[in-house]
């Protein structure tokens, strides 16, 4: 049986493995046919018999050793070396077995047949009269008579051999061409297996690695000789393999040509890489499957890069949680889910009190901060089924599936809980409370944007109660809020209608009712609804940013309007100083860095003296940023402008805070001076209010001050200031005449009015 490639003997090829077996399998055919026929011959003397046998056994010996050779080793010249001793037997043979010429005619063949196997075109002619001389020899010494051939043989016999011989050649020429031409494809073949940049590997049909180049072996950290004989199956994730058997056994069944798949190997550390895999099956002439052989990608950075990639799409980068397009599409699957199943959803939208504060105060790092931390905290109290998102800016979104209604309150109640911890944020303690506002879907027939809406607006009426509320959605909430964006609208054209008016308060000395001052109060005078109050569409206007070109074009009228009046007071001999007015100034004023040069130019424009304009900021307001605080209101008191303090007592206000701020007056807010004539927290609260301004010395003034008991109260316990509907209820320039006078006459008092 012919030996395999993988049986070849160093230095050997197929071609020279097969001459070499050729040659010895006709050496010992030959000397075989000697030994058959040695009984036929007819042996003229005993002698000659040995020698015929012992040339026929040297015929086998010969075929034996050229077996055993290592052929491809030897050159070719040795071919002819051995050539000349055959010639030598066959003659030898002919002479002793007066052999008629016809088995020295067969030696001849072989011979010939073994030059062509080994030699190349032209050398059976080169080696032809040889043996025509060694065929002649044995016809002239034994004698041509007893020949049936005779010399006449010649002309056949060498020219058959030197054919054969030619054809042999020709034959084995080709088939070393063929041979070197494979040997070229494989040699590239494998040059490019073990050399390939990317994983290359074949393996058995019944899946096990019969071979591995270096890359492939690299990306699993083994050498490829380690892999060889190993199942796929132990270096494949388990959850993979079952995809990667199936995608085999269709290309083994013929359903599928190639398959391509993307999949995990177990690295020799014990971690898995990804990797790309695109095998095909190779066969062989016949079409019968023989092994696969696949390129191996390692895509373990580019896997972890789309992760990445994708992760990002649906989650906030600064906190890590899911975002908007991420949570819309879990609110979705839920509402989905109950219109089967039925049961109930709650939607929770959360925002942070005055977080714009946080950013401006602070910075936008520590607001950074401020939301890792709430996210951080609001997580701990959730149930894993929950999804928690940060929706945009400093607001975020829960949702819930719930059992009853009042579970979504319990969860509202377990975040206010959390956020009544204080944050730390570098260093030092910060308390940061949210607006929860709560809708809850029973069947699912809303959607998740009307959903959203709803405890949108839930939260913004939560947030009109104080910082840290929560409310639930009725559906009266969406008529509000379209009656809320409708009036915002409006109030942008306001200015440019010349919608708004300005009210004026008297403030009067408690001992004799006399005027002091002004306080200015905005009034919209809406086309459709009549007159608005100032808290029906300020909070619109902070919310909208309409607030600061409103409170510029309020401080410039109150400041032009004062100005007429003060001149007009001073032309009628009276006294001039009496006639200061207060302005309201917003949150969204102070923190505008441009706001001390729009009071300059108010009072620069209007010619109003600086010491007759007073503005009031609320306690909160000062309390946000206290470094800031001190700044503005340096500022604003540099311009010779006087500084009240309105709403006293309902901020976060210290002493060692209070005595910086630049300011001349405290302003009782309203809600200490409701029973302060009948409750006795609020004559404390009043007391020590008046006490605190005395020793300070500011001047305290007290608003809301509607009966006339409680102006007596105020008088006994030291405050000699107030304004309220007591003296008179707030009015438009044009009912007041030339100028207000100092009997308040012009006011028309209304004691039972509610104070705006």
């Amino acid at each position: 049986m012919t030996r395999g490639p993988e049986e070849l003997r160093p230095g050997e090829t197929l071609s020279t493995h097969l001459i070499g077996r050729l040659s010895a399998a006709l050496w010992v055919s030959c000397g075989l046919l000697v030994a058959v026929t040695l009984p036929l011959i007819h042996f003229p003397g005993s002698a000659d018999r040995p020698a015929v046998l012992a040339v026929g056994v040297g015929a086998v010996g010969v075929g034996i050793v050229v077996w055993l050779l290592p052929w491809g080793r030897w050159p070719r010249s040795t071919t002819l070396l051995i050539v000349v001793p055959a010639f030598a037997a066959i003659a030898l043979y002919s002479l002793f077995s007066h052999d008629d010429g016809a088995q020295a005619s067969l030696f001849y063949l072989v011979c010939f047949v073994w030059l062509g196997l080994g030699h190349r075109h032209g050398t059976s002619l080169l080696i032809a009269p040889l043996a025509a001389i060694a065929f002649l020899v044995p016809i002239a010494v034994d004698g041509a008579g007893q020949r049936i051939t005779g010399l006449p043989s010649i002309a056949y016999v060498v020219p058959c051999c030197v054919l054969l011989g030619e054809t042999v050649a020709w034959v084995s020429t080709r088939l070393r061409r063929s041979e070197a031409a494979l040997s070229v494809a494989e040699s590239k073949f494998r040059n490019a297996f073990e050399q390939a940049p990317i994983g290359m590997g074949m393996a058995s049909l019944d899946g096990r690695l019969l071979e591995a180049n270096h890359a492939f072996a690299k990306i699993i950290g083994r050498r490829p000789e380690e892999l060889t004989g190993i199942e796929l199956r132990d270096i494949t994730h388990p959850n993979d393999w079952e995809t990667d058997a199936k995608e085999i056994q269709r290309v083994l069944s013929g359903e599928s040509d190639r398959y391509q798949l993307e999949k995990r190997y177990r690295h020799a550390d014990g971690h898995y890489v990804w990797v790309n895999i695109s095998a095909a099956p190779v066969r062989d002439e016949s079409g019968t499957l023989r092994y696969l052989i696949g390129q191996i990608e390692d895509i373990t950075e580019r896997r972890a890069l789309q992760e990445r990639l994708a992760h990002a799409a649906v989650h906030d980068l600064l906190t890590g949680l899911p975002n908007r397009m991420f949570f819309m599409d879990r609110l979705d699957q839920a509402l989905k889910r109950i219109r089967r199943n039925h049961g109930s959803v709650a939607l929770l939208f959360l925002d942070l009190d005055r977080f714009k504060m946080v950013n401006d105060s602070l910075g936008h790092d520590v607001g950074d901060q401020t939301l890792q931390q709430v996210a951080e905290r609001i997580t701990t109290v959730l149930r894993l089924s929950d999804t928690l998102a940060r929706f945009g800016g400093d607001e975020f979104t829960v949702l819930c599936e719930i059992g009853y209604h009042e579970e979504a309150a319990e969860i509202a109640g377990r975040i206010r809980k959390a956020m009544s911890r204080p944050l730390l944020l570098e260093g030092s303690e910060h308390y940061q409370s949210v607006s929860i506002g709560i809708a809850i879907s029973t069947d699912g027939d809303e959607s998740g944007a009307e959903l959203l809406r709803n405890a949108d607006l839930a939260m913004y009426r939560a947030k009109a109660q104080g910082p840290g509320h929560f409310d639930v959605y009725r559906p009266d909430d969406e008529a509000t809020a379209v009656s809320r964006l409708q009036t915002s609208s409006d109030l942008h054209r306001a200015l440019e209608r010349s919608e708004l008016e300005l009210h004026y308060q008297p403030i009067v000395e408690l001992h004799d009712s006399s005027l002091v001052g002004l306080e200015a109060l905005v009034r919209w005078n809406h086309p459709t609804r009549g007159q608005l109050l100032p808290g029906e569409f300020i909070p619109l206007a902070e919310e909208s940013g309409v607030i600061i070109p409103l409170g510029r074009w309020v401080l410039s009228e109150a400041c032009r309007q004062t100005a007429v009046w003060t001149e007009r007071r001073r032309a009628a001999g009276l006294d001039a100083d009496r006639c200061h007015v207060t302005v309201n100034v917003s949150s969204r004023q102070l923190s505008d860095p441009g706001f001390c040069r729009q009071v300059e130019a108010a009072l620069a424009e209007s010619r109003l003296e600086p010491d007759h304009l007073w503005l009031e900021i609320t306690e909160s307001m000062l309390m946000g940023d206290v470094e800031q605080s001190v700044r503005m209101l340096t500022s604003l008191r540099d311009l010779g402008i006087h500084l009240a303090i309105d709403d006293f007592g309902t901020g976060y206000s210290s002493l060692s805070y209070l005595k910086q701020f630049p300011v001349e007056t405290l302003k009782i807010d309203r809600s200490f001076i409701d029973e302060v004539d009948s409750d006795r927290e609020d004559i404390a609260i009043a007391r020590a209010i008046v006490a605190l301004g005395d020793s300070l010395r500011l001047s305290v003034i007290a608003e809301g001050v509607e009966r006339p008991t409680q102006a007596e109260q105020l008088t006994r316990l030291g405050c000699y200031l107030a304004q309220g509907y007591l003296f008179g209820c707030p009015a438009p320039a044009r009912r007041l005449g030339p100028y207000p006078t100092d009997d308040l006459a012009s006011w028309a008092p209304v004691p039972t009015a509610v104070s705006a």
